[in-house]
């Protein structure tokens, strides 16, 4: 049974705090490298110098990162080695419905987390009113939806071709009631080393592991969850340590004391979900 009510909920410990040299942490990931970039210095991106809403942060296993930015909805590949924007892709919602007016809505909450998902595709998170996850990827695909272990593979490379695309929602998942309950609010995304799908709230102080989300939509339903406890900050980025250690970066304004390493380790290997230990009862 998942552990969703706030009296048996697993509480986080910190292991290490440390400085990350930015005001504002909005998101993080993991990828090995010496030297720190300047997205101002980029050639051919459309991210505006000053203040350009970049809300989430990942990488493929070419070594290139892709940057979510919340408005306009939009995300930009970028190849570290050259600083080049490799490709840039609209994010659109078709139609009339709910989620197509409030993700076009200027004023309304867009890209939080973003997770690379096989064939191209993309898995985001929207923040709130309403907090969903929603598949992008091209026109007239299908959606995958996720499975355990179906995200990118690590050290695989994300398929998509060079210039200017447009990604449209293909599939939309609204949190089932105990999701709901456990996470107001939708910060980050991330694959655990387990394979798993991971949540992190802001609002709600807490990481939530998700159950497998299927193809066309539908709800996303929680696994289990964990509090994250006193932090000086808001919790806005999410990341694991090779051993499943979840790393969360704080949205502090200063450039201290943003990035603190929590335990025990949620994401391992060895680690299963709610179905494996059903199975063992």
């Amino acid at each position: 049974m998942a552990r969703n009510d706030k009296s048996n909920k697993n509480r986080l410990r910190v292991r290490r705090v440390v400085d990350v040299p930015l005001r504002e942490v909005s998101g993080i990931c993991l990828r090995r490298g010496r030297n720190k970039r300047s997205i101002a210095k980029l050639s051919g991106s459309e991210f505006p110098k000053h203040d350009p809403q970049i809300e989430a942060v990942c990488a493929d296993g070419a070594g290139r990162i892709l940057l979510l930015q919340e408005t306009p909805p939009r995300v930009e590949l970028i190849d570290l080695e050259s600083l080049r924007a490799v490709a840039s892709i609209d994010l659109v919602v078709e139609g009339r419905g709910e989620m197509a007016q409030t993700w076009s809505d200027p004023k309304g909450s867009r890209g939080e987390g973003v997770v690379l998902l096989r064939d191209g595709h993309l898995l985001v998170a929207k923040e709130k009113k309403p907090a969903a996850l929603i598949e992008f990827g091209p026109p007239n695909s299908r959606s995958r939806g996720l499975v355990r272990g179906g995200a990118l593979a690590n050290g695989e490379r994300w398929p998509i071709k060079k210039g200017r695309h447009q990604f449209v929602a293909l599939a939309t998942w609204y949190p089932d009631e105990t999701l709901a309950k456990t996470c107001a609010d939708f910060s980050d995304l991330e694959i655990g080393p387990d394979g798993c799908l991971y949540l992190l709230s802001d609002k709600s102080s807490t990481i939530a592991r998700l159950d497998d989300l299927p193809a066309t939509g539908g709800t996303a339903a929680l696994l289990d969850a964990w509090r994250l406890g006193d932090l000086d900050g808001k919790p806005e980025g999410l990341a694991f340590t090779a051993q499943g250690r979840p790393i969360v970066g704080l949205d502090t304004r200063k450039a201290r004391r943003n990035l603190v390493l929590l335990e025990p380790a949620l994401a391992q290997l060895r680690g299963r979900g709610r179905r494996d230990r059903a199975r063992r009862v």
